[in-house]
């Protein structure tokens, strides 16, 4: 079986992804932390994660999906060429990205012109270098909050987005995805 790739980076938010590593821990799924470096990641919550490997440590031939938390700041990350190369590597594979990780997505060009969630307001990143024809099909923070998606996440292609607040809807489809169908009552919905 293939293993699942996790990218963490300074301020990720571990309960973003706590289902999602749940339902591969309980579907058998291998997992690997990457980070830039072998250094200690500290999330949002003052949690210390070692990466497993480094970014240039990936044998993409092992891997068959990646996972990507969101961040209190996720500038660092978006602007390492390196990290960016790393995503890419994944296009053509199973995604899973919540909260301001799809901008990332769309910075590798994997989500160009397609529909996604994410969990900022596109008027908040116009100003980093996005433009407008790139976010054309993005339902920010606000949008859902008006308009909430209905079932929490939104899948494009071989890629699931969602906002924080979904993360239980968006873990268990990130699973159903990787064929891992585990009933919405395990985690209590």
């Amino acid at each position: 079986m293939k293993k699942t790739a996790v990218l963490l980076y300074d301020s990720f938010c571990n309960f973003e992804i706590s289902v999602a590593m749940e339902v591969l821990v309980l579907g058998g799924k291998e997992v690997v932390v990457f980070g830039a470096t072998k250094e200690p990641i500290r999330s949002e919550d003052g949690l210390l994660v070692i990466p497993q490997k480094e970014l240039s440590e990936l044998d993409i031939e092992e891997y068959d999906s990646l996972l990507l938390p969101g961040a209190m700041d996720i500038r660092e990350a978006i602007e390492n060429p390196r990290v960016i190369d790393f995503i890419k590597q994944f296009d053509n594979k199973i995604i899973g990205a919540i909260s301001i990780a799809p901008i990332m997505l769309v910075r590798a060009g994997i989500l160009l012109g397609k529909a996604f969630m994410a969990g900022v307001n596109k008027e908040e990143i116009m100003g980093e270098g996005f433009s407008e024809e790139e976010l054309s099909q993005m339902i920010g923070w606000d949008d859902n909050l008006k308009n909430p998606v209905q079932m929490g996440f939104v899948v494009t292609d071989n890629v699931v987005t969602s906002v924080s607040y979904n993360f239980v809807r968006f873990g268990l489809k990130f699973g159903a995805m990787l064929g891992i169908d585990l009933p919405p009552e395990t985690f209590g919905i």
